[in-house]
């Protein structure tokens, strides 16, 4: 086997070699650096190759240039592109402009690329050139009507694919349900379809399209649009503007608004769990499933926060019973979070920051954002009967605010 290495980091170079020659003992592994060395040569034999792994931390666009460019060139074999900062927009612009597969760096394991790199080097040895849709071994075997492309998420209950239906040139996002009937799982199970069953005969424009639902193989799977534009939670590297946040804010309670009319808690609020359209409009994913998860899911085991508990209403964070209420004040910590560019409540561990959603003083803003105020407020008040009791009262709330102050 013939492995070439393109990455400016000598350390991540070290660590692919270590995993390669592990897997391929006889295996010969080039390594280039660009930084010292320039761009791979024109004339470099790369039919001689069987897979390249890309991955120099230049910027993303530079990045997928150097990716499209290398795909360009005569007899190049497939290429897994590595990402230092990876998410799912990232992984789909790296699969359409020619890898084979993708991986970002800091979720990196040995079992993940070598199973990866077995079920691409047939085809290189058999000098078939793969494109980005039949690069990987397909997860959706027994969804004989999808066909894979790549995988966007892995969770404890669930994993997210983008595949494409055959036939149809849009692309597709499937989220299928690990838990099977026969092991355990039929409470889950039955959940899950009943739960997206309603949420398919929602109609809004700001909540995720669901085209398909079914079984496979023994497992559940929804199929439904993919969003391009990325995540809110990618927009909060700063401050948003008070146009955009109050322009997003009344789309998200719209949704809500939606979904709670016919019957359904998101339970799960969080910037990672709005996605944007390529025309900018904002849709609510991942329903239903968030009430089944146990709340140190949402932790490492060193105690580190993933997300959860910073949106997490005081009763959810005790495990008292929820309703519409908790999405509310869920919906009050991300405008926050748009305005000031910080959590309302943070702290050093998980437990403390539930016990400052239910204890500590609520937020204040200032200066131009005062007139947010009253509504904010009312969104955290920590007892659920001082919130606004539904969402349709908080869209009547957001309505009233203006995109600049007075």
């Amino acid at each position: 086997m013939r492995f070439l290495i393109i990455d400016d980091d000598a350390e991540y170079r070290r660590v692919l070699r270590y995993h390669l020659e592990v897997e391929w003992p006889d295996a010969m592994v080039q390594e280039y650096q660009p930084s010292s060395a320039g761009p791979l040569p024109q004339g470099f034999p790369l039919a001689d190759i069987d897979v390249v792994l890309l991955g120099y931390p230049l910027r993303q666009e530079e990045n997928l240039h150097s990716l499209v460019s290398l795909r360009s060139r005569g007899g190049c074999p497939p290429v897994v592109f590595f990402a230092a900062d990876g998410d799912e927009f990232l992984a789909v612009r790296a699969i359409k402009s020619g890898a084979a597969d993708y991986f970002p760096k800091a979720r990196l394991t040995h079992q993940r690329l070598v199973a990866a790199l077995h079920e691409l080097l047939p085809a290189a040895k058999q000098g078939r050139r793969l494109d980005h849709r039949g690069a990987a071994a397909s997860p959706l075997a027994g969804m004989r009507k999808h066909s894979y492309i790549a995988e966007l998420h892995s969770g404890d209950l669930s994993s997210v694919y983008l595949a494409q239906e055959q036939g149809m040139p849009e692309l597709r996002v499937l989220k299928v349900l690990k838990h099977v009937p026969d092991s355990g799982g039929g409470h889950l199970f039955d959940r899950f379809l009943q739960e997206y069953e309603i949420i398919a005969k929602i109609d809004h424009p700001n909540v995720v399209k669901i085209f398909d639902l079914g079984i496979a193989d023994d497992h559940a799977y929804i199929e439904m649009e993919y969003l391009a534009g990325g995540s809110l939670a990618e927009r909060l590297t700063s401050v948003l503007s008070r146009s955009q946040a109050l322009d997003y804010a009344r789309q998200i309670a719209r949704a809500l608004d939606a979904i709670h009319a016919a019957g359904i808690l998101h339970r799960d609020l969080k910037p990672a769990n709005m996605m944007f359209r390529d025309d900018a409009t904002l849709a609510l994913i991942d329903f239903g499933l968030a009430k089944q998860m146990k709340l140190q899911a949402a932790f490492t085991g060193t105690g580190q926060i993933f997300g959860t508990p910073y949106y997490m209403s005081p009763e959810q964070g005790h495990a008292a019973p929820v309703d519409a209420r908790s999405d509310i004040y869920s919906l009050g910590c991300i405008i926050y979070e748009m305005l000031v560019g910080e959590r309302p409540f943070v702290a050093d561990s998980p437990m403390a920051v539930i016990y400052r959603h239910a204890n500590s003083p609520r937020p204040s803003l200032e200066g131009d954002l005062e007139d947010w105020q009253p509504v904010l407020d009312k969104m955290l008040a920590v007892k659920p009967e001082e919130r606004f009791q539904s969402v349709a009262e908080v869209v009547e709330s957001l309505e009233a605010l203006t995109a600049e102050p007075a």
